[in-house]
This record gives C-alpha cells, sequence and structure tokens, in this order.
C-alpha cells in the first residue's frame, strides 16, 4: 500500500502540541506518513516559551539531505526557523531536489514567551523561501509585520504588482465565499504601504503578499473579533499575478486548548496536498480539523493547552 509522504522542518516543542510533534500527529491523522526534521529546540510548555537553541547549520542540512535523498516527501511543511543561514540552507535544498507542495508556516512568536524568528530571518525568508512556496499561512499579526517588512526594507521583490481588493461577492455555499478581485485604480508603493498595514483588511494583506512573494497566501483569521473564524486565501489567477481572493468561514470555539492550531492547520494542508487534493479543497479539510480538534477542548496542562490532534480520527 502506497502510503503519501509529507516531511516538516520545524522546531520541537517538548509539551507536543505544536512543531514536529504537532505536526507529525495531524499528518498521521491525515492518514499519510510523517517525517520530522527538527530547526531548533525550545522550552516550553503550556504556559510559554522560555528559551530556543537553533540546531547547527551544518546539521540541518545533513537531516533534511539525508531524509529526502531515501524518501522523497509529497508535501513539505515548513514551520520555525530560526537564522537566516537556515534559510539559505532550506531554500537550496528545495531547489535540489525539486521540492514541491511546499507550505510555509511564517511563525514569528508563540503566543507567549520568547520570539522565534528575528526580522533578518523573516526578511531572508520573504525575499527567498515565500516565492518558491505554494502557499504561505501567517495569522493576522504576523501578515501585517510581513507587510511592514516588505514595504520598509529594500528587499530583492518585484514591485510593479498592484494591489487587488474585493469588488465583487458571489456566494458558492454556506462555509466559502467567493471574491473576485479587481486592481485599484493607483498602484500601492511600499512607501504606501509602510506604517499602512495595520488599517489593512486580511484580503488586502494576503494580496500584497501574494503579489509581491509571487505566491498563494492564505490569512488566518483566528486572532481577529467576530463570531466566525474566517480565512482568507490569494491566489493569482495570470501570470501578471491578478487574482482572486476567497473566504473560508468557520465556527469560532471558545477554549483553553487552542496550542498549536497555525501548526495543524499548515501540516494538515500540506498532507492533503500530498494525497492528491487542490489547494482550496486542502484548505477546506484542513480547516474542518482544526476546528473539530478545537472543539473537543482537551484540558492538558494549566495553561493554552493542545488541540486534540486525534479528535477527527475518533468520530
Amino acid at each position: 500500500m502506497k502510503i503519501p509522504t509529507v516531511l516538516s522542518i520545524a522546531g520541537s516543542d517538548p509539551s507536543g502540541g505544536a512543531g514536529i510533534q504537532g505536526d507529525i500527529k495531524t499528518i498521521f491523522a491525515e492518514g499519510c506518513y510523517g517525517m520530522g526534521v527538527v530547526t531548533g529546540l525550545t522550552v516550553q510548555n503550556t504556559l510559554g516559551v522560555s528559551d530556543v537553541m537553533p540546531v547547527p547549520t551544518e546539521f540541518l542540512y545533513r537531516q533534511i539531505d539525508e531524509v529526502i535523498s531515501d524518501i522523497k516527501p509529497e508535501a513539505t511543511k515548513i514551520g520555525m526557523i530560526v537564522s537566516a543561514e537556515q534559510v539559505d540552507v532550506i531554500v537550496g535544498l528545495i531547489k535540489r531536489h525539486s521540492l514541491e507542495n511546499v507550505i510555509v508556516d511564517p511563525v514569528i512568536a508563540p503566543t507567549s514567551g520568547a520570539a522565534f524568528a528575528s526580522e533578518e530571518v523573516m526578511k531572508s525568508m520573504i525575499e527567498k523561501l515565500f516565492p518558491l512556496s505554494t502557499l504561505v499561512t501567517p495569522n493576522l499579526p504576523e501578515a501585517k509585520r510581513i507587510c511592514e517588512i516588505i514595504g520598509c526594507q529594500n528587499l530583492k521583490l518585484e514591485d510593479d504588482g498592484q494591489m487587488q481588493y474585493q469588488a465583487q461577492v458571489q456566494s458558492k455555499d454556506i462555509s466559502r465565499i467567493k471574491i473576485q478581485s479587481q486592481p485599484q485604480s493607483k498602484p500601492q508603493s511600499q512607501t504606501e504601504i509602510y506604517g499602512k498595514a495595520a488599517n489593512l483588511s486580511a484580503p488586502e494583506l494576503a494580496c500584497f503578499i501574494g503579489q509581491r512573494c509571487g505566491c498563494s497566501v492564505l490569512i488566518k483569521g483566528g486572532h481577529a473579533e467576530g463570531s466566525s473564524a474566517t480565512d482568507y486565501l490569494w491566489t493569482a489567477s495570470d501570470e501578471n499575478m491578478m487574482g482572486c481572493t476567497t473566504e473560508f468561514i468557520g465556527d469560532r470555539v471558545e477554549t483553553t486548548s487552542s496550542h498549536g492550531t497555525g501548526c495543524a492547520l499548515s501540516s494538515s494542508i500540506a498532507a492533503n496536498m500530498a494525497k492528491g487534493h487542490t489547494l482550496e479543497a486542502a484548505i477546506e479539510i484542513g480547516k474542518e480539523y482544526v476546528t473539530t480538534a478545537l472543539k473537543s477542548d482537551m484540558r492538558i496542562g494549566t495553561g493554552n493547552g493542545s488541540i486534540d490532534h486525534g479528535a477527527l480520527v475518533r468520530q
């Protein structure tokens, strides 16, 4: 029996809710074979992160290269990266092994505790890794930070794309709405975006990042207010980076067990793309997986506990 293979390149979470540990649980729950390469070790529990220790660059290279040379993944999820040198290693190996279905979850900082990615790391990811990615999945605060970095730094990115915004809403079904986009009459320059990111809507953030970096972008809406948790996917519809946005509406779940949601979503998307699903279908399945894992309200630890990675399997 052939089982789809998924590689997770991420940090280690000894509490088991996020990082490599959470990713492999998710990949298994989605019916795939999970492999894990560690970028950094963390000291953390459900109360927060207190320290991060990067894996040496050469050792990271050997981990990835040895695994891929033997078991080439149908999809790869990339999470915590703790140095610009690590970005270079990962980018080089994506190119060398012609990896497909690369899902990047740009983890800047955990809910509480030490920061994971510095501005230098984020700049390197934006410039080098995002353009090679199938999908980038920042949450709302991460998306705003990425836009600020693009706007105020001299990155090696094309800056001739135009911002797009919601022009027409067309309902497809109760869980998804298709938003057709059209260009604004005036292109948005990097300087105009800098300092304005806090006021951009989620669809505008997704569009700006996608056009500048040449990748699909899913803005996760868990940090936004409201009764629903709405995610926005921007994808290019032609070679000129004109595109459209799809809105994924899900239930907002009130729980104290939400640790690992971002890792689980990106890993679920990767697993379902490895199984042959389209990007939009993989996101729909991933969102259902995470919502079910949150609703289980698994009370682990004394702080923000882990989601229940096995909830959907047990249904």
